[in-house]
């Protein structure tokens, strides 16, 4: 288990990331239009199939779902610079940490070992909390995720530690509008000064 906690981190390093997905931007597939929920569009594309486990199958290389990462928060990058940044820096190795080594929620319980129940990075939900996933079969092993924020004083930046998979003691008996949403993939965020909401 800690092996695999030190190849997740190895593996987000922005270095491998960033030469990675630098070079795949070169031979990006273009998979046509789309459309964000806040009603703009931009072409999507994707890495090539030689770097699946950069993919973001969901997201591809144009962020987010509602657009605000590639209307709000990088307005006015280039293109290639917000794509760079979303799949390296943001999302680094997506598909590995997400469908290799992450988990479908469906087949597993949800349990608190210490700590709040709800953690976030945010203002309201600052805290501790270790939770942990049961497998409902004989197959798997436990799950386990350390999410700590602490937040200086009463700044907007924050200690962010997350360890472990992705989720939440609401996954339990979750139903979601999208088969992605049930796929929960491997973290290792350790962010001495994170900008929170």
């Amino acid at each position: 288990m800690i092996a695999l906690y030190i190849l997740a981190g190895l593996l987000s390093t922005p270095v491998i990331s960033f030469a990675l997905v630098g070079v795949g931007l070169f031979f990006k597939v273009d998979k046509g239009e789309r459309v964000f929920k806040d009603g703009t569009s931009t072409t999507q594309y994707d890495l090539p199939q030689w770097l699946l486990w950069s993919t973001n199958p969901e997201d591809g290389l144009t962020g987010d779902h509602r657009g605000w990462y590639w209307n709000v928060y990088m307005k006015g990058r280039p293109d290639w610079w917000k794509m760079l940044v979303w799949s390296a820096w943001r999302n680094p190795f997506n598909y590995l940490k997400r469908f290799i080594w992450g988990i479908d929620i469906r087949n597993y319980l949800f349990s608190k070992v210490v700590g709040q129940d709800y953690v976030r990075d945010d203002f309201d939900n600052t805290g501790f909390q270790i939770l942990k996933a049961t497998p409902t079969s004989k197959k798997g092993f436990n799950k386990y995720l350390l999410y700590w924020v602490y937040r200086y004083g009463k700044s907007d930046r924050a200690l962010v530690i997350q360890l472990g998979w992705k989720i939440k003691l609401d996954h339990n008996h979750a139903v979601e509008a999208d088969e992605w949403d049930y796929w929960k993939g491997l973290t290792f965020e350790i962010n001495p000064y994170k900008g929170i909401l």
